[in-house]
């Protein structure tokens, strides 16, 4: 049996939207930012010390998670490929197949716009990019070099290295999706009715990750018999946030969120009169006072236990993914220059007025809705009119936005 024809039937029953965009979106940013290890490698310039490792775990949760398929069932379908060599590991892994496949299936559906094609296609290669980073990180820095080292490294990388001319390794990724998309192998990707080019192209993508590492740990490995580590602890990781008032080049949802969970461990910087001030001057039912009480109760319950962290940061997270979506969808970008209560009016306009027509800002306003009453309960034990429920559930969605796309 052929490739195609496998996953064809493998994958019947999923569709290729813009729902399974969202999936896939949502997993990516769970992976890159799913312990500090993984943030200081995706949010940063640095590599070889951080702790990073491709699991069962991670795949098992690609593929239930975005698919609602199991491993076993994948394996098999992989198994019954005939025109495919399994001792080539690389074009044969279940992972990498299926990311082509969807890659294929969002670049031949009709029922999206073209723009929309090549986005979505270029997320689920992004997510094949990070795996393959940390893989190979994962194979030559079997023990985690210390920060000084990876710095000097880094500093003694000549620019015919990617990473030194983008912001960190998030951007790398997401950049070789982007040109990948552009590249010979397009074609392929649109007829996928050529296993033998499917190796190749699926160890051309691989391959450039693997020889970019590969070069770099030969630079280390060189440094190391010259013995010239910088001895200083100067951090250059980058929190992913910019020098401008918009967080300047960071226009992809895993940006943003990065950014913001990294204030969320600090409650005082997380809460702040500044961004309350504009959000209850944009909602204005809302006072500065229950806007307050709302968010320092959110903050409270975030963390009660593990359960209730996941609940707020999923919450979270899936504000920002509508917000920037919403935003890209309408051609609305982000940038140093961008006006930012003209931005949020702009969202605020969907948030208040969608009046059911949009699915998913409704869905975001459902799960706030019975979210916030779980905190005042949990929290306070106070009930909540509609009325004020609605203004804290449209004020947190706006708070949140703010956070993560201003600059502290």
């Amino acid at each position: 049996m052929k490739y195609k024809e496998a996953f064809d039937q493998l994958y019947k029953d999923v569709k290729f939207d813009r729902n399974l965009y969202k999936k896939i979106l949502s997993n990516n940013i769970d992976f890159i930012t799913k312990n500090d290890e993984y943030k200081n490698l995706f949010g940063g310039q640095l590599i070889g010390c951080y702790l990073v490792k491709y699991t069962y775990i991670d795949m098992n949760n690609f593929f239930n998670n975005v698919l609602n398929i199991d491993n076993e069932r994948v394996e098999k379908a992989v198994d019954s490929i005939s025109t495919i060599n399994k001792s080539f590991k690389i074009s044969s892994d279940s992972v990498n197949l299926t990311c082509y496949y969807i890659a294929h299936r969002f670049l031949t559906n009709k029922d999206l716009k073209e723009k929309d094609r090549i986005q979505y296609a270029e997320e689920i290669l992004t997510y094949f990019n990070y795996r393959t980073l940390v893989v190979i990180c994962s194979n030559y820095f079997i023990y985690p070099i210390s920060e000084s080292q990876a710095l000097t490294l880094f500093e003694k990388l000549s620019n015919k290295y990617l990473i030194k001319k983008l912001k960190n390794w998030n951007e790398y990724c997401k950049y070789r999706s982007t040109e990948y998309i552009k590249s010979k192998y397009l074609s392929l990707l649109l007829k996928l009715n050529d296993d033998e080019e499917l190796a190749n192209a699926i160890n051309d993508l691989f391959i450039r990750t693997k020889d970019t590492l590969k070069n770099i740990y030969k630079d280390f490995i060189d440094m190391q018999e010259n013995d010239d580590i910088i001895k200083n602890k100067k951090n250059v990781i980058t929190d992913v946030e910019g020098k401008e008032v918009i967080v300047d080049k960071l226009n992809t949802p895993e940006s943003y969120y990065i950014y913001l969970e990294g204030m969320l461990s600090d409650k005082n910087n997380f809460i702040k009169d500044t961004y309350m001030d504009v959000t209850v001057n944009i909602i204005k039912n809302l006072s500065f006072n229950q806007l307050k009480e709302l968010l320092d109760n959110m903050y409270e319950y975030m963390y009660k236990d593990k359960d209730s962290y996941n609940k707020i940061t999923i919450l979270y997270k899936e504000i920002l993914i509508n917000a920037i979506l919403y935003l890209q969808k309408n051609e609305y970008s982000l940038h140093k220059k961008s006006n930012i209560l003209t931005v949020m009016n702009f969202l605020v306009g969907n948030l208040l007025y969608a009046r059911g027509t949009d699915l998913e800002i409704n869905e975001i306003k459902d799960k706030s809705h019975k979210l916030i009453i779980d905190v005042y309960k949990k929290t306070i034990n106070k009930k909540l009119s509609d009325k004020v429920l609605n203004n804290l559930k449209n004020g947190l969605y706006v708070y949140i936005v703010l956070r993560a796309i201003v600059e502290s």
